[in-house]
């Protein structure tokens, strides 16, 4: 039977180390997308404190881009479902929407509502103008 067992470093073997020469590198800022998903404050549910399960790279391919993506999974509340993301970081930025219900970040509405309105709100503008 082989044993993977690796004896812990010696103080010659730890100063021929990378951080012994260089030193600990800065601690590096959270990145959205990366490091957290950006959600909808109701998919988050009423817990301040959610424990955010971090998925591997490339487990899930996003729903509207069909690439692969960072994907999380987090319990809404303690008698809420799981939730999980199911669009990527890049498309989630461009339409402004949640990455796991789709509904608008700044209004709080299904994506396909907020487009027919603002759909009919140019539609009306341009109206207004011709007359």
């Amino acid at each position: 039977m082989t044993m993977n067992y690796r004896p812990a470093l010696g103080a010659e073997q730890y100063l021929q180390t990378a951080v012994a020469q260089e030193g600990l590198r800065e601690k590096r800022q959270l990145e959205l997308g990366s490091d957290f998903p950006m959600v909808c404050e109701h998919c988050l549910g009423p817990n301040p404190y959610v424990r955010m399960i971090k998925l591997r790279f490339g487990d899930k391919l996003c729903k509207m881009s069909n690439v692969a993506f960072q994907a999380f999974r987090w319990k809404a509340g303690p008698g809420g479902r799981f939730k999980e993301t199911i669009i990527c970081k890049e498309v989630a930025l461009d339409k402004n929407v949640c990455q796991a219900c789709l509904s608008d970040m700044t209004f709080g509405v299904p994506v396909g509502v907020r487009d027919a309105l603002l759909k009919n709100t140019t539609t009306e503008d341009t109206h207004a103008e011709a007359v």
